[in-house]
């Protein structure tokens, strides 16, 4: 099994930028006013269900927008890696070179 990404930097960087793009509506995310209007339900189980949805669904979005953030955070890293990795390879290359002349 190979280790190889299969893409080049700049995909691993493009691939970064749109989850982090992705993340914007859901750091809008914010149930809290629904979940206060709970009350006009004036029903106290509807209420406390909208309640426990909302802040439910508040951490599962800001726990997928971690995740995610997470994510982009790695392949930004491994796109640095693999600048670094290259530019080194190109540079013992170009040594290799010089010693040959």
């Amino acid at each position: 099994m190979s280790a190889d990404l299969g893409v080049g930097p700049g995909v691993l960087k493009k691939g970064a930028s749109d989850i982090l793009e992705c993340l914007t509506p859901v750091q809008k995310v914010d149930l809290k006013d629904p979940a206060d209007q709970g009350s006009s339900f004036g029903d106290d189980s509807a209420a406390t269900a909208l309640v426990a949805f909302c802040g439910t669904w508040q951490l599962g979005a800001q726990f997928l927008a971690d995740s995610a953030a997470t994510l982009a955070g790695g392949l930004n890293k491994a796109n640095d890696n693999y600048a670094e990795t290259d530019e080194a390879i190109r540079d013992a290359v170009k040594s290799v070179k010089s010693d040959l002349r």
